[in-house]
């Protein structure tokens, strides 16, 4: 009898770490894609997160999983770039808000399109079923980092 528990054997694991390995050259080659268009991985996040909204300051660090001094920091050079707008909470005027200007929109806009022709040109490298499995794993685990992020941070991460 077998006393390895299913889904830990060396193999599982070794293809998860696998995985993973892929996911951080995929963030590697995005933010590459990202510097085309002069923005860098985190600014990009941030455009993202604002893109769905304004949001505090402190949820932008706790969604991001940072320090609010790297948050303030990265949104400093997004404001001084005129992408970022920050503001006063209208109920708690303590609290910071932020959210996306005219221009940052078309930044995420820009963002998007040079990320997704980039794994577009990744995927072409494919034979054309595995680039569209590869594809829908992407959608697939996507949807399930957003339940994840969502139970873990009680909001959603678009």
């Amino acid at each position: 009898m077998s006393t390895e528990t299913p889904g830990r054997t060396p193999g599982r694991q070794r293809r998860r770490a696998d995985a993973v390995r892929a996911a951080a050259r995929l963030a590697k080659v995005s933010g590459s894609a990202l510097a085309d268009v002069d923005l860098t991985l985190a600014q990009y996040r941030v455009l993202v997160f604002l893109d769905a909204g304004p949001r505090p300051a402190s949820h932008v660090a706790r969604l991001l999983d940072v320090a609010p001094s790297t948050v303030t920091s990265v949104v400093d050079g997004l404001c001084n770039r005129g992408l970022v707008h920050r503001g006063e909470d209208a109920k708690d005027r303590r609290r910071v808000v932020l959210s996306l200007t005219d221009h940052g929109c078309e930044m995420v806009t820009r963002g998007d399109q040079v990320v997704a022709d980039r794994l577009g040109r990744l995927l072409e490298r494919l034979p054309a079923a595995d680039a569209e499995t590869a594809l829908r794993g992407l959608e697939s685990l996507n949807a399930a980092m957003e339940d994840y992020l969502t139970e873990t941070f009680g909001t959603p991460h678009t």
